[in-house]
């Protein structure tokens, strides 16, 4: 199975936004709001998840992880 992660450590906000706006949970933003990281533009993170949804493995098939910078 393919892992969605949506934390602090592994997952990027977009993810943990999405899945807290799915939930029907308030938005988390950590400290103040001005750390900064590896930027990648919205449409190309949601391109990202769009790309690893349309690609699913075949049961029986090794886990591939994602990274959306790379």
């Amino acid at each position: 199975i393919n892992r969605f992660d949506y934390d602090g450590d592994y997952g990027t906000v977009l993810n943990r936004f999405l899945i807290q706006a799915a939930i029907g949970y308030p938005l988390t933003v950590h400290g103040t709001g001005g750390q900064t990281r590896a930027f990648i533009h919205i449409q190309d993170s949601v391109r990202c998840i769009e790309l690893a949804l349309g690609d699913a493995p075949e049961r029986g098939e090794r886990v591939r992880i994602f990274n959306q910078m790379t």
